[in-house]
């Protein structure tokens, strides 16, 4: 009785301690940085459609390579018409052909390309062109997706130190208020302090509530990103932090052009809408093709068949098509020099981009060192002035003041780091090195 007593004493013990990890948050998944990337690219849906594309142009590539091969084909009919027709043609002198209303026949043809104008290697480079522009286009969304996960994730991570910080201020606001109620019952302070104490209490705690529905908001975001529905059971791990920052030299740019997918796309378009423009002209040249053909005709109960075949080339050349093919080379020629304006344009883009990232990283840097020094200076400004509070020589109104500008100072450091780190997140983006740790690992 004694031993099933004990074991129920544990399992209700057991029972406990896990709604109290599960009420606290201990059992809530957490995610680093890299964990989180790692996750979004197993299951975000935006890349596993665009590997989908991937596959299909590698599909389509194998597809237009088959044309080169012999087209092998079967024919089967059973027919009847209203009058005999003859089953086989004229053999020779006095040898006249059967006629039968029903008609049975079977043929196995075959038709082979010789000669196509190089139309259909064309078509095989195009689909090799487009699996590279796919390729692309894929390392582009891996790329933006790994660029919105760091920009949310770090969003989190700083509305959480803001969280903290602001917890920090409340509980200092609550023991000077504490403090204010026990001047205020021996008469020492006004009941105006108490109240205006209050107040800022007030104001900081709604200021709390709505940095943590931003949190969750973030995390909602982080959540989808990963392809999971949009929640915020989990934790974010890490913290903002600022790196020393050597701007590129010049001559860096134009190799950090050739690492953005955006722009290795654009250059492939180029080269695809170049050969269409050949595809387009070779229309005008002729076609030779293998074909041969071999069955049986045969007519009512299958009587009177005989072996039916033919062998021979075929020579197309188109003489008149209403300017149709030239018409197709001038439009292939337009979406050519548009696919090179493009490309210019991209180029011109992407170097601005980097321009103005590197131009914000150095911007920030600096805002952060200027708000770390802020930081340290309103802390011991507000040390000071609670101290003089208390000991009766400063006033309420110069607390708060100073507990205000604390709390701006540390909002405004930690919005410094913040803004860092996007700034080297963009940077990072225009250099198209963002997802090159990544890309070699998949």
């Amino acid at each position: 009785m004694r031993k099933c007593l004990l074991i129920a004493c544990f399992f209700v013990f057991c029972s406990f301690i896990s709604a109290a990890r599960s009420e606290t948050g201990y059992t809530k998944e957490k995610f680093t940085l890299d964990q989180a990337i790692k996750r979004a690219l197993k299951r975000n849906h935006a890349l596993l459609s665009k590997e989908a594309l991937v596959e299909a142009a590698i599909k389509e590539k194998k597809a237009e390579w088959g044309r080169h091969l012999p087209n092998i084909n079967l024919l089967g009919e059973a027919y009847r018409t209203r009058y005999p027709t003859a089953i086989t043609p004229i053999g020779g002198i006095g040898k006249f052909p059967h006629f039968s209303k029903d008609i049975y026949l079977y043929n196995l043809s075959l038709e082979l390309p010789i000669y196509e104008g190089g139309r259909i290697s064309k078509q095989v480079k195009i689909a090799e062109l487009e699996i590279k522009i796919r390729e692309s286009l894929k390392r582009q969304t891996i790329h933006d997706l790994i660029a919105n996960i760091k920009n949310t994730f770090y969003l989190a991570i700083y509305l959480k130190a803001l969280v903290k910080a602001q917890q920090k201020v409340i509980y200092a606001l609550k023991r000077e208020y504490k403090d204010a109620s026990l001047k205020l019952k021996a008469q020492k302070i006004a009941p105006l302090d108490l109240l205006r104490i209050k107040t800022q209490l007030k104001t900081e705690e709604a200021a709390l509530k709505g940095t943590k529905e931003s949190l969750k908001r973030a995390k909602h975001t982080i959540a989808v990103l990963m392809g999971d529905p949009p929640h915020d059971n989990f934790l974010v791990l890490g913290k903002l932090t600022e790196e020393k920052f050597l701007p590129p030299e010049e001559k860096d740019l134009e190799r950090f052009l050739l690492s953005r997918p955006d722009i290795s796309a654009a250059e492939k378009r180029v080269k695809k809408a170049f050969e269409k423009v050949s595809l387009a002209w070779r229309k005008h040249l002729p076609s030779v093709e293998l074909f041969s053909s071999y069955g049986r005709k045969a007519g009512s109960g299958l009587h009177h068949d005989e072996d039916l075949w033919e062998i021979g080339l075929r020579l197309k050349l188109n003489l008149f098509s209403g300017g149709t093919v030239s018409a197709e080379v001038e439009k292939a020629r337009a979406e050519f020099f548009s696919a090179q304006e493009d490309l210019r344009q991209k180029r011109l883009e992407a170097m601005k981009e980097i321009k103005a990232a590197i131009s914000e990283l150095v911007e920030t840097s600096a805002q952060v060192q200027r708000y770390k020094t802020a930081k340290e200076t309103a802390k011991e400004a507000y040390r000071v002035e609670s101290l003089k509070y208390r000991t009766g020589a400063g006033t309420v109104t110069d607390m708060l003041i100073s507990q205000a500008a604390w709390f701006n100072a540390e909002a405004d450091y930690l919005y410094a780091l913040y803004r860092y780190q996007k700034a080297k997140i963009a940077y990072e983006y225009a250099t198209g090195r963002i997802g090159e740790k990544w890309i070699a690992k998949r």
